[in-house]
């Protein structure tokens, strides 16, 4: 249910409500200059705006239906027999996905998108009213860029194959991907897309950017092999725009995991036509359809088997996980509010967003705003990349005492667990970096060398509980 940038998300909109939206960063001390573009801006006032109003909860809630209708809106435009196996599995997977997180609009977004584009009769009523379906999503989440180059795919394969309605399907196009500079930002919101888009670090530093093979879901998995066998087995009963289109979003959600569910959204149609072209397959053979149904339910339930831990783990997160101090350094960030540094605060990519929302006092190093943010601009005081050197400080390719000394830090806030000596992990699971697997390795977060060289130079604790700790140089008591 949590997400570390709910919070910077909810201080931004507040922002926007009291002075406009900006085009700078107020909440860094290490990139403060930098262009900020906030291609989340409306979404971001909406949660500023009603959170103080209905709570935390009815926003869960409301995500949850987004990622519901998304669903139910492929039901409706596909075959329904042979609906309850894919369903399970993709079920399974989006709920490691679900909860109060932006991109979660860009699901029902290509859900309506596909929709419109999949029936004849909906994209001849509705065709000339994507425009507005591209105003409100530029506006809202930058992800509207994966649904220009879906609807691209679409319209473009389509008219080499009918040859038909080609300006028509130019003009919808354009006019879409025009409307779209109609933001605070014009043409720079694209910008930012494309930055994101095209930072192949992203894939190798930051989790949920990672390639599928670091996603470890079951039911991803097998979905995966039902889908990709039943595409290739019957390739030849498939559009060229409905190939394309399967391949390009099966190549985005390989490369990175928070693409996944565009994937399994843009391919549950295409998935159930072909269970029913299996069928009808089987059904040539002498009790051939009897034996298929017989299968198709075997599998089914095991799809369900496969949902049911993941269904568990969503209502205790939703129960019982939602104020859990493990999550946000709760109780240190109220002694810091006690305590106020003169100086300023370092702490890690993951709670920047926290401490944006809950210490809007101090600025912060890192947030999740700020990873593919780089340029020449060569500012005293200032970072060119502020990623780059928060993961060169943590493997000490930077020396914490020159690091402090340039951004006058006094104190650091970190997670206790991440005080540990670093290691490899696959699946989570710690592996000698002399294993074969190697390739596969990710670095876990670790602080610990940072915390070894802070004490070097006198640095001390001054807090500590469960979950955080916090460090102070000497003379900042």
């Amino acid at each position: 249910m949590l997400d570390p940038d709910f919070g910077w998300h909810i201080q931004a909109g507040n922002l926007i409500l009291k002075h406009g939206v900006s085009s700078i960063d107020h909440f860094s001390y290490s990139m403060p200059h930098y262009p900020f573009i906030d291609h989340e801006w409306l979404t971001n006032l909406t949660w500023a705006k009603l959170l103080p109003i209905v709570g935390y909860m009815p926003f869960v809630y409301f995500y949850i239906l987004i990622t519901i209708a998304a669903i139910i809106l492929q039901i409706v435009f596909t075959e329904k027999k042979w609906i309850f196996l894919p369903v399970f599995l993709i079920g399974g997977t989006l709920l490691d996905f679900v909860g109060v997180r932006t991109q979660v609009i860009d699901w029902l977004s290509l859900s309506i998108l596909l929709g419109i584009i999949g029936k004849q009769a909906l994209w001849q009523k509705w065709r000339f009213f994507l425009p507005l379906l591209f105003l409100l999503w530029a506006n809202v989440h930058g992800g509207f860029g994966i649904g220009i180059g879906v609807l691209a795919i679409i319209l473009i394969t389509k008219s080499i194959e009918k040859r038909k309605e080609v300006k028509v399907n130019a003009f919808i196009l354009s006019l879409c991907i025009l409307i779209t500079l109609l933001n605070p930002f014009g043409i720079r919101l694209w910008w930012e897309f494309w930055m994101q888009l095209s930072d192949t670090q992203l894939r190798l530093s930051i989790m949920e950017w990672y390639p599928a093979i670091y996603f470890p879901n079951i039911a991803f998995w097998t979905y995966w092999t039902v889908s990709v066998f039943l595409v290739l087995r019957y390739r030849k009963k498939y559009s060229l725009s409905e190939l394309v289109l399967y391949c390009f979003l099966l190549i985005e959600a390989l490369s990175s995991i928070r693409n996944i569910p565009l994937w399994l959204i843009a391919s549950f149609a295409m998935t159930v036509k072909g269970i029913m072209l299996l069928h009808q397959e089987a059904a040539r053979y002498k009790y051939g359809s009897d034996r298929f149904r017989v299968a198709y339910i075997f599998f089914s339930f095991i799809a369900f088997m496969l949902f049911l831990p993941q269904l568990g783990g969503f209502f205790y997160g939703l129960y019982f996980s939602k104020d859990s101090p493990a999550f946000y350094p709760q109780n240190a960030v109220v002694y810091l509010q006690k305590h106020i540094p003169h100086q300023q605060i370092f702490s890690s990519y993951d709670w920047g967003g926290y401490l944006i929302w809950q210490l809007p006092e101090k600025k912060v190093f890192i947030d999740g705003r700020m990873p593919s943010w780089r340029w020449q601009a060569n500012i005293p005081g200032e970072s060119n990349y502020a990623f780059d050197e928060y993961k060169k400080v943590l493997l000490g390719k930077i020396p914490f005492s020159r690091f402090v000394q340039k951004y006058h830090i006094s104190t650091m806030l970190v997670a206790k667990s991440s005080l540990q000596p670093p290691e490899m992990k696959l699946f989570g699971i710690p592996i000698s970096k002399k294993s074969p697997l190697r390739f596969l390795f990710y670095s876990v977060q670790s602080f610990y060398l940072v915390a070894r060289e802070a004490k070097k130079i006198g640095w001390h604790q001054v807090y500590s509980d469960d979950t955080a700790v916090i460090f102070q140089a000497p003379g900042q008591d």
